[in-house]
C-alpha cells in the first residue's frame, strides 16, 4: 500500500503527531479537571495555564525515557544503566517542576508565593511516572514486541528459505552422481562382456541406451510416473539377468496399482544394483536374489534379499547406498522406513514409502 505524502510529511507522520497532540491535551484536560474540582469549581481557566505550564517539561523528560533511554539502553540489554539513567531523570524532574512553580505559576498565574517542599517534589515524580512516561513506554513496548514478532517470522522464514534451497541444491547434486555410478557400473559390464566376446554384448549395448535415455531425459523431474520407473527397472533387471544365464536365481514380485501414482527416480534402483554387484557378482555356487515390491494405495513396500559372498567388504558399498539413504531423508522425510540387515549367507534392505 502506498503512502500518502504531504509536503516532505509522511501520512504516517501525521497520524503519530495528531495521536500524541490528542494525547497531551487529554493529559492537561484531565489535570485541569482534577484540580478545578478540588477548588470547588471556580478557577477553571487559571487551573488550565496552570497545567499547561508544566506540559512542556513533562513531555520533554517524557520523550527523553521513552525514545532515548528506552529503545538505547533497555531495548539492547543494558538494564543497569537504563534503571540509573531513568532514576536520575526522575529525580532531576522536581528541581524543573520547583522552577516552573517559583517562577511562572506561583507569581504569574495564581499572582502568590508558594513553597515547594518534598512532598511536592515526590507527588511530581508520581505524576510524571504514571500519567505520562509508564502510558507512552507501554505503546513502545508494545511496538517493539509486534516488531520482534514481525522479524522473528521474516527470520524464521529467511531461515526456512535459505534451508530449502540448500535442500534443493544437495537434491540435485546427489540426483547428479547417480548418473555416472549408473554408468560407470554398466560400462564395467559392457567392459567384462567385451573380454569373453560375449554375442550379448550388442545387445547390451542396446538396452544401455534405454536406459541412459530415460536417465537423461525422464529423470529431470523432482518426481516420475512410477509406471515408467517400474519399466526402467525391469530393463535393468534383464540386462543383468544376460551376464548370468541359469547361474543366478531370480525371483520377482511386483503387485499393486501403480497408476497416477509418482516417485523421485532412480530412488529404487541403487538396492537392486547393489544386490547384483555385491551379492551374484561375488558369489559363487548358491546365488540368489529376491525382489519383492507391492504398492497399496499411498503406500509402497519394497524388499530386496541376496545372497552374501564370504568377503567382509560387503558392507562397504560404496556411494550408491549411501546416496539414496540421503536423498530419502530429503524427498520423503517421516515418510518413509529404511531397514537395511547383513547376515551370516545374506543381505536384505525393506523399504517403506508414503508415495
Amino acid at each position: 500500500m502506498k503512502t500518502k505524502r504531504f509536503g516532505i510529511l509522511h501520512f504516517s507522520n501525521y497520524k503519530y503527531i495528531y495521536y500524541h497532540a490528542l494525547y497531551w491535551t487529554l493529559n492537561v484536560l484531565f489535570f485541569t479537571l482534577i484540580f478545578w474540582s478540588n477548588n470547588n469549581y471556580t478557577d477553571f481557566l487559571a487551573r488550565l495555564h496552570e497545567n499547561a505550564a508544566f506540559l512542556p517539561g513533562g513531555m520533554l523528560f517524557t520523550y527523553f525515557s521513552v525514545n532515548y533511554l528506552i529503545p538505547k539502553y533497555f531495548f539492547k540489554n543494558k538494564i543497569r544503566s537504563y534503571i540509573f539513567l531513568q532514576l536520575l531523570v526522575l529525580l532531576v524532574y522536581p528541581f524543573f517542576s520547583n522552577a516552573i512553580v517559583t517562577l511562572y505559576v506561583s507569581p504569574i498565574v495564581h499572582n502568590t508565593h508558594t513553597s515547594y517542599n518534598f512532598y511536592n517534589g515526590f507527588l511530581s515524580i508520581l505524576l510524571i511516572l504514571v500519567f505520562d512516561i509508564v502510558p507512552l513506554a507501554g505503546v513502545k513496548f508494545l511496538k517493539q514486541l509486534r516488531t520482534t514478532a514481525v522479524q522473528s517470522e521474516m527470520n524464521k522464514n529467511d531461515k526456512l528459505e535459505a534451508e530449502l534451497k540448500l535442500r534443493e541444491a544437495e537434491l540435485k547434486l546427489l540426483k547428479g552422481q547417480i548418473h555416472p555410478h549408473f554408468l560407470f557400473n554398466t560400462l564395467n559390464n559392457l567392459y567384462s562382456l567385451s573380454i569373453q566376446k560375449s554375442e550379448k554384448t550388442s545387445e547390451v549395448i542396446i538396452k544401455v541406451a534405454d536406459l541412459l535415455n530415460y536417465i537423461i531425459y525422464d529423470c529431470r523431474s523432482e518426481r516420475v510416473s512410477l509406471e515408467k520407473e517400474l519399466e526402467f527397472i525391469n530393463s535393468y533387471i534383464e540386462l543383468e539377468k544376460l551376464r548370468y544365464d541359469e547361474s543366478l536365481k531370480l525371483h520377482v514380485s511386483i503387485s499393486g496399482d501403480f497408476h497416477g501414482k509418482f516417485i523421485a527416480p532412480m530412488i529404487l534402483h541403487s538396492f537392486i544394483e547393489n544386490s547384483f554387484k555385491h551379492g551374484a557378482s561375488k558369489t559363487t555356487g548358491n546365488t540368489w536374489i529376491d525382489i519383492i515390491m507391492k504398492v497399496d494405495g499411498r503406500n509402497l513396500s519394497f524388499k530386496v534379499k541376496n545372497s552374501k559372498p564370504n568377503e567382509a567388504e560387503l558392507s562397504n558399498s560404496g556411494i550408491g547406498i549411501e546416496n539414496t539413504k540421503k536423498r530419502l531423508e530429503l524427498i520423503y522425510p517421516e515418510r518413509h522406513l529404511l531397514v537395511i540387515e547383513e547376515r551370516i549367507d545374506s543381505y536384505s534392505v525393506t523399504l517403506e514409502i508414503q508415495l
